[in-house]
Order: structure tokens, then C-alpha cells, then sequence
């Protein structure tokens, strides 16, 4: 018995050495660049993919139904860098890839939020939809403006755009609401994004009159609205 368990030990720890993935920090996932056989792999979506990647990365949605499917077609015998926004979903592809029979895998640890932190270069960026002079004239205008910063991977923004539909076409008349996608509009959130999203920022008469962060309910936006129209 005793011999039987030792020989299902070596064996599972053979399996599992076969099946190596590190967690890297940006500095070191950075060095890996340069050797023979890698493959970067980002998993998150094509629109945020197109908001900056990292050179020569190739971009396969963990949360497309045919992400098995497009992982299949790739050399199992190369190394795979991954890496996702914060290193949730990258985590979890490695976990698809292995079960695959990829060997080789290496995660970006705190995903391209934290390679941007540490100041790396990423490519593809674009400039933001909506300019600062344009963000500007918005505010200063009379209308009241409500300012929804938000991100199309963010559980809590998605919940509340229905919301925030049926709140625009009642208060049509009454206020402005502006919404904006952090991810197509990188400078501009930059000082929001660390407090997470959703962000709600009320502004009247070109200023500030409450700000929120987080999930929020109807009944709740709705008072908030109407006291600031009343």
C-alpha cells in the first residue's frame, strides 16, 4: 500500500512538472520576451484589446465561446506568456491550455494594468473618443450633466445601463447624461480608474454636486436626480 501511494505521488508530480506555469511580475515577464518560442497571448476582449496590447501579442477572448476551439490550432510545444486586464481571466485560460496539454505557461501578474503601472511600453493605443475641450464644454454648459465613467468588463456598469436608459428618456428635458467608456477613453478616466466603476458624477452649473462609485439602485439614482432638479 505504502509502495503504491508513493508510485501515485511520483506520478502526479510528474504530471504536474510537465505542466509548468509561473506568475510573473512585469519585470520578469518582460525578460521572457526575448527568448526563442514565445508566444504572447492576450485573452481579453478585441475592444479592449484595441484600447493598447503588448508587442506582438495575439488576441484570443477567454470569454468567447470558441476560445477552446481557437487554442487547439496552436503549437503545443512553444511557451505561452499570457496575460489579461488584472490577471483573473488569464488565470483561468492557463488552467483552459493546460487541460489542453500545453506545457510551457507563464501569467502577468496584476495583468496590463499593472505592466501600465510599472510604466512598460504597450502598442496600439488609441486616442481618446472624447476630447478634454469637448468634456469641458459639457460641463460648463447650464445643464445639469450626469457623468457615467464606465467599463464594458465591469459586472455593476453592465446591470445599470438599462437603468440608465429609462433614467435618460425620463429626465430627457432635464439633464445631460454623458457616458463614458474608460476603456476608449484612457486620459480622461485615468483619475477615476483606481477608485473602480461605475463612477456617477452630477455636475451643475459646472460644478460638482455628489459623486458616486458603485452599484446603485434605481430607486436611489432617481432621488438623487430629483434632488437636483427640484
Amino acid at each position: 500500500m505504502q509502495k503504491l501511494f508513493l508510485s501515485l505521488t511520483l506520478i502526479i508530480g510528474g504530471l504536474l512538472s510537465s505542466q509548468t506555469n509561473h506568475v510573473l511580475n512585469s519585470e520578469e515577464f518582460s525578460k521572457k520576451f526575448t527568448e526563442e518560442g514565445v508566444v504572447i497571448l492576450d485573452v481579453r476582449t478585441p475592444e479592449e484589446y484595441n484600447t493598447g496590447h503588448l508587442e506582438n501579442a495575439i488576441d484570443i477572448d477567454y470569454r468567447n465561446p470558441s476560445f477552446k476551439e481557437k487554442i487547439q490550432k496552436l503549437d503545443k510545444n512553444k511557451i505561452y506568456m499570457v496575460y489579461c486586464r488584472t490577471g483573473v481571466r488569464s488565470a483561468a485560460a492557463i488552467d483552459s491550455l493546460k487541460s489542453l496539454g500545453f506545457k510551457n505557461l507563464y501569467d502577468l501578474q496584476g495583468g496590463i494594468t499593472e505592466w501600465k503601472k510599472q510604466n512598460r511600453p504597450v502598442v496600439g493605443e488609441m486616442p481618446d473618443k472624447i476630447s478634454y475641450d469637448e468634456f469641458n464644454k459639457l460641463l460648463k454648459s447650464d445643464d445639469i450633466v450626469l457623468v457615467d465613467f464606465y467599463a464594458p468588463w465591469c459586472g455593476p456598469c453592465v446591470q445599470m445601463t438599462p437603468m440608465f436608459e429609462r433614467l435618460s428618456d425620463k429626465y430627457k428635458n432635464k439633464l445631460t447624461l454623458v457616458k463614458i467608456n474608460a476603456d476608449e477613453n484612457k486620459n480622461l478616466s485615468k483619475p477615476y480608474i483606481e477608485k473602480g466603476f461605475p463612477i456617477l458624477i452630477a455636475y451643475k452649473n459646472g460644478k460638482i454636486q455628489w459623486e458616486q462609485i458603485g452599484l446603485l439602485d434605481e430607486d436611489s439614482l432617481t432621488k438623487l436626480i430629483e434632488d437636483l432638479i427640484n
